[in-house]
């Protein structure tokens, strides 16, 4: 059952640009776009939270911290949102996926974990996949979006990274994602406000795709990596994460007629294998180190 869970998670995840883009060809801004992910999705949560009688009040500092922190969850977003304008969505997607190397690449420079031979290989193949994915020599997907997609990724993992140092443990990981949603959509708002870009939902239509793209791609699918964490571990889910740029990459050629070339197959398959060398590494480590042991053992 955790399997599915983390599948169905991720795959989740990779439906924003089903939602998302249609909002977006119809004049609606990425600022209102998100605002409306956020609003939703914090209220869809907030639901849940009640449900499950989990605790959702925190202290002022950690409060203080999630606020600061969903600023750069909302800012990848945002560039996420515009890099859509510039490359096919599961092009993007898959860039963006690219923010666990940059969590482990942001831990091996500023907190001193260890840098291993797998984790130089992923960024080998990162950097492969980026060039496939920007046609190789002839270059025919935009730079500016691969640009906006990477700091996008960046963002994300500086995102990550800076939960991980702040130690939020009076909470649980679902109210912590009710916070990040809650402080994005306050930051969505003003965003959209101050450049002049907010509108109302204009029609039925637009309002079934907003409150979709917060229930599925935020509410329902934090749920359910929530509860696939507890079956099956943060690492498994982790590595089935793959479905979310897979899925994207689907949507973008089935839906949205994105072009499917064997530079974007190419380019998506290889980052995806980068991200489960980073993923699953420290396990492979592991267990190389228990098989390398097991002999001065026997001879001991």
């Amino acid at each position: 059952m955790g399997f599915l869970l983390a599948l169905l998670s991720s795959a989740a995840f990779g439906l924003i640009p089903l939602f998302s883009l249609p909002l977006m060809q119809d004049g609606m801004s990425a600022a209102c776009v998100l605002f409306y992910r956020f609003l939703f999705g914090s209220l869809s949560l907030g639901v849940i939270i009640v449900l499950r009688h989990e605790r959702l009040a925190a202290p002022p500092r950690e409060l203080g911290a999630l606020a600061v922190f969903s600023i750069m969850y909302a800012l990848a977003a945002l560039l996420m949102f515009h890099g859509f304008h510039y490359l096919p969505s599961g092009v993007a997607a898959t860039l963006q996926f690219l923010y666990p190397l940059m969590v482990m690449l942001i831990m091996i420079v500023f907190f001193h974990e260890r840098f291993s031979l797998i984790t130089a290989a992923s960024v080998a193949f990162a950097i492969l996949g980026v060039f496939l994915l920007g046609g190789g020599e002839g270059g025919h997907v935009s730079s500016k979006g691969i640009a906006l997609l990477l700091v996008s990724a960046l963002c994300n993992a500086v995102y990550i990274c800076g939960l991980h140092v702040a130690r939020i443990r009076s909470i649980s990981g679902l109210s912590i994602t009710f916070w990040v949603l809650f402080f994005g959509m306050a930051a969505s708002f003003l965003n959209a406000v101050l450049t002049g870009s907010f509108t109302g939902l204009h029609s039925m239509r637009d309002a079934g795709l907003a409150v979709l793209l917060a229930v599925i791609t935020a509410a329902f699918s934090n749920l359910t990596l929530v509860l696939a964490i507890r079956r099956i571990g943060s690492t498994l889910s982790s590595i089935l994460g793959v479905m979310e740029p897979l899925t994207a990459v689907t949507v973008g050629i089935l839906v949205f007629h994105e072009p499917a070339d064997a530079g974007v197959f190419s380019g998506v398959a290889v980052i995806c294998l980068a991200v489960l060398l980073v993923l699953a590494g420290p396990v492979i480590l592991e267990r190389l180190h228990k098989k390398s042991a097991e002999p001065r053992k026997k001879s001991a």
